[in-house]
């Protein structure tokens, strides 16, 4: 079949005068059809430059697909983002170092409060270079319909400001070409490989065709997958099902477009004969190193768990799972202890000894009776009790009706308060206080009220009195 090659690429560069000007330059000097071409956006100098953009790159959509961006290495502290909008052929993006504004921005301040006869810090130092700066990279992939001459080019250029706040000018060069003719592909390369979610040893390299992974004795089928350079290029994978104890190995097999190319990806996989793979550790949260340990046979598991399997740092460990629930159980030994039960959350990394004597599970939660700190106050009217919760009796308290049962209980995330627990519902919740805001409204009404009805009685008293003194009071009479 016949594809293309990218000859060459051009660009113009030129400075805009008491600023900078913005080049765009493809880095290949030949590609074929479906190959990733990048392209650098780059500045012909960087004044101190805290911030950049919008600016908009054009391209001819029909000859390359848009594949990724990201900001030049040496624009250390930028953040990028970037949209490409709906239905055109454009990438438009911008650049900011927040860490430099904001250090200039106080330093600023700090100069306005000093006395004027003091000495000024020297002005926050921000990355310059008065040589080209690369601050961005696209990567495009060359489509099957490239022929001929292949365009990019600068659109909108704006938002460049520097470390003292004030924008820099910037001018438009030429945009980037690559002229594309046919010609067939020769790669036969992987640009990605996976097993699973497993950690491959070494780590994927396109280069390397040897590999090796271990899993345990719970897996028998693991998923295989490679993706070509180029999109032309055939993979196939022969195992991966049906492992056997020991050793077991994956061939993933890359044949070019030209059908001459061949390259084959070998991966060993050790599958152990235990359900756990000697030396695995894990690290929570706090930095606590626990070694899992093969499971007893004595083991006790709480009902509706059923046997499983996690990773680990990219390794398969056996574990406990419960419909519903985030956390799960894993059999591990803190470094120097004795092995047990814990409660692991996967996404916070906090491990928590299970005591099925202080905790109670839904079906999407588990709590654990926490200690409550002295100055957390038991809600007014409850003494202290003990709740049954299916199986688990717990430490509580009671309302003085009897009605509401609460316990101080931490959740899965570590936070801790009292929840209701409502033992024939099965269920708990976070308790909250009844509100006391009626009753602050009806007590101030009537200290309200009781102000407006004592001044009208002392307004009344006044009036009255006034009319008494005007009665008695003696008027002359007419001879």
């Amino acid at each position: 079949m016949i594809t293309g090659v990218v000859l060459f690429s051009f660009v113009g560069k030129n400075k805009a005068a008491g600023g900078v000007t913005v080049n765009l330059a493809f880095n290949e000097a030949s590609a074929q059809t479906g190959d990733i071409v990048t392209m650098d956006v780059s500045f012909s100098a960087f004044p101190s430059i805290t911030r950049f953009g919008p600016i908009e790159i054009g391209y001819d959509g029909d000859s390359l697909d848009f594949a990724s961006i990201e900001i030049g290495e040496a624009l250390d502290g930028f953040a990028l983002e970037y949209e490409r909008p709906e239905g055109e052929s454009l990438v438009r993006f911008s650049a900011v170092n927040e860490a430099e504004e904001e250090a200039i921005l106080q330093g600023a301040s700090d100069k306005e409060k000093a006395s004027a006869t003091e000495p000024t810090e020297k002005d926050v130092p921000v990355f310059s270079s008065e040589s080209e700066v690369v601050v961005a990279r696209l990567r495009f992939r060359v489509t099957d319909q490239a022929r001929g001459e292949v365009k990019a080019w600068l659109g909108t250029i704006s938002g460049l400001r520097d470390n003292a706040l004030e924008n820099v000018v910037a001018g438009s060069g030429t945009g980037a070409s690559l002229i594309v003719q046919a010609m067939v592909s020769s790669d036969a390369t992987l640009s990605a490989l996976t097993v699973g979610s497993f950690d491959l040893e070494p780590a994927f390299d396109p280069g390397i065709f040897s590999y090796s992974v271990t899993v345990s004795k719970n897996t028998t089928d693991v998923a295989v997958n490679g993706v070509a350079y180029n999109m032309k290029s055939s993979v196939s994978v022969e195992g991966g099902s049906d492992l056997q104890i020991g050793l077991n190995t994956v061939l993933v097999k890359v044949v070019a477009e030209d059908g001459e190319a061949v390259n084959v990806y070998s991966i060993d996989i050790y599958r152990s004969d235990s359900l756990l793979v000697e030396g695995i550790q894990l690290t929570d949260n706090n930095g606590a190193v626990y070694d899992f340990a093969q499971l007893p046979e004595t083991l006790t598991i709480p009902a509706n768990f059923y046997q499983s399997t996690c990773m680990v740092d990219g390794k398969e460990v056996p574990c406990f799972r419960k419909d519903g629930v985030l956390s799960v159980l894993i059999y591990a030994a803190p470094q120097g202890s004795e092995a047990d039960l814990y409660v692991y959350n996967q996404e916070t990394d906090t491990m928590r000894l299970y005591e099925p004597g202080k905790m109670i599970l839904r079906s999407s939660l588990i709590l654990t009776v926490a200690e409550k700190p002295d100055l957390v106050l038991v809600p007014e009217g409850f003494t202290p009790t003990k709740i049954t919760y299916g199986a688990t009796e717990i430490d509580g308290y009671v309302s003085k009706d009897g009605s509401t049962k609460i316990a101080y209980l931490k959740s899965e995330d570590g936070t801790a308060k009292f929840y209701v627990i409502d033992s024939a519902e099965k269920d708990f919740y976070p308790y909250r206080a009844p509100s006391t805001h009626r009753n602050l409204f009806l007590y101030l009404f009537i200290i309200c009220a009781s102000i407006a009805v004592a001044e009208a009685l002392i307004i009344g008293l006044l009036f009255y009195r006034r009319r008494i003194a005007y009665r008695r009071q003696v008027k002359p009479r007419r001879v």
